[in-house]
């Protein structure tokens, strides 16, 4: 009996196997490797039937002309199992095998049928890993003290393929494999730490982008204290301000936009204040994908209500609505469903590119934070990061004059281009120890992207 599955890859709806990538989360999630270390356990198993056996009807039946897999497969097992009940799930985010403290092993007079596919590495120097669709097989199971019989199967339907388990319970009580099923969504669910990122109609857990988040921190993001500070408490008094919102009977949700030119601290602070609150971040990259972006806000909508109180952020507003896709957006934010525990964080670059159905409505997005290109105090400040972050660099001087210098020397620039200015230094300046050129190099970085800014006379 193993703790943990023979690896599998469930199908979803649009056939994610046929655009196979490298997740950017540990893979728990939608296939597990066997691991033949796991300790293996007697289980009673029922006496095989003494027909053909389900592998050989399957094969037949897979080699024949077919009308319904599902309805074939299930009167099968309920005339091979008069005496259990069958409980069937086509849920393709279900991973029955994987539920915490479960142990299976496979049934003896079923030939296990699977594929087998190679997931790249998510970095070039690691080893990547195999994965194992099952594409027909069965499984003794025990989980909290029941025992199950599980059997699980995947067949092409039109352009895409559906994988359905098949979950047997000796007795014609349900219950118990409906709690199997509910304990499988649940864990599949689970956000845990990550951040949930829906991208081409999907959501996806991501492990990575949530460990940059856990980098942020407020002390990086240059910006004034009162600025910082207001957006640190818009965000707080929400979500602790539940019972102030119900009190004075109006929505317990909130909508605010961060504008204004890239490169000006609107992502980092972002990163901040999904570090800084305690309750799950939802992402959304696109609207696009194969169900329609109507659909996609059902489902982005859906989920965020489900999982209310959190943060959605809807990264570059003016590029995700349309004209097409608009009125269903607005009737998402503010429609007649409850959006209870909701505070949705918009950016954009073009705020002038938004209706004012988005950009002036009250209701729908309350509060506009303007990032704007820093003023020379800013300026002052970002340099001074630099110059602490060097400090303990022997081979480099920065003193205090080159600050002054590099703040005058850079107005319109955007904190963007400043980072740029002493990256691109330090890389020109690798291999060499020469600290008399940090200055000189610095100071000629910010000439050339003076060039690109195109704008020698702006004062801030």
């Amino acid at each position: 009996m193993f703790s943990r599955p023979f690896t599998y890859l469930t199908s979803s709806p649009n056939d994610r196997r046929s655009n196979l990538k490298p997740k950017s989360s540990p893979l728990e999630e939608h296939f597990v490797t066997i691991n033949l270390d796991d300790k293996e356990e007697s289980l009673e198993e029922p006496a095989p039937s003494p027909n053909n056996g389900p592998t050989e009807a399957w094969v037949k039946h897979s080699s024949s002309t077919r009308v319904d897999s599902d309805t074939f497969l299930t009167n099968y097992l309920r005339s091979h199992y008069p005496n259990h009940s069958l409980v069937v799930t086509d849920d393709w985010q279900i991973n029955l095998l994987n539920v915490e403290g479960l142990l299976w092993k496979p049934l003896s007079n079923v030939e296990l049928q699977s594929h087998v596919q190679f997931i790249p590495p998510r970095r070039r120097n690691l080893p990547g890993m195999v994965a194992r669709s099952i594409q027909f097989g069965g499984f003794n199971v025990e989980w909290k003290d029941e025992k199950f019989i599980v059997y699980i199967a995947s067949w092409p339907v039109g352009w895409g393929m559906v994988t359905q388990h098949f979950v047997l319970k000796e007795g014609k009580d349900e219950q118990a494999s409906i709690a199997l099923i509910m304990a499988s969504g649940y864990s599949n669910g689970a956000i845990g730490d990550s951040v949930l990122v829906f991208n081409n109609g999907m959501w996806d857990n991501d492990y990575d982008l949530w460990e940059e988040v856990q980098k942020s921190d407020w002390k990086d993001v240059i910006l004034s204290p009162e600025f910082k500070q207001e957006i640190q408490s818009d965000v707080k008094n929400f979500f602790g301000g539940e019972a102030i919102y119900h009190e004075l009977a109006v929505p317990w949700k909130r909508g605010v936009i961060f504008l204004g030119p890239p490169g000006n601290g609107k992502t980092i602070s972002i990163k901040a204040l999904m570090k800084s609150t305690e309750h799950p971040a939802l992402y959304v990259k696109s609207f696009r994908s194969w169900m329609g972006e109507e659909q996609s806000m059902r489902a982005v909508f859906g989920r965020a209500r489900r999982e209310a109180p959190c943060l959605l952020i809807l990264e570059d507003l003016d590029a995700l609505i349309n004209d097409e896709n608009r009125s269903f957006f607005l009737n998402e934010i503010d429609g007649l469903e409850n959006n209870d525990g909701l505070f949705i964080l918009g950016t954009t670059n073009h705020f002038e590119r938004l209706d004012p159905g988005l950009s002036d409505r009250p209701s729908r997005f309350d509060r506009k934070y303007e990032f704007s290109v820093p003023n020379r105090d800013e300026r002052v400040q970002y340099v001074q990061y630099w110059q602490r972050k060097l400090k303990g660099n022997k081979d480099i001087s920065f003193p205090d004059s080159l600050v002054e210098k590099v703040a005058d020397l850079t107005s319109g620039f955007s904190f963007a281009y400043l980072k740029e200015g002493f990256v691109s230094t330090l890389v020109s300046l690798a291999g060499s120890h020469n600290d008399a050129q940090f200055e000189k190099i610095l100071l000629k970085q910010i000439a050339e992207l003076r060039k690109q800014i195109g704008n020698t006379t702006v004062v801030v």
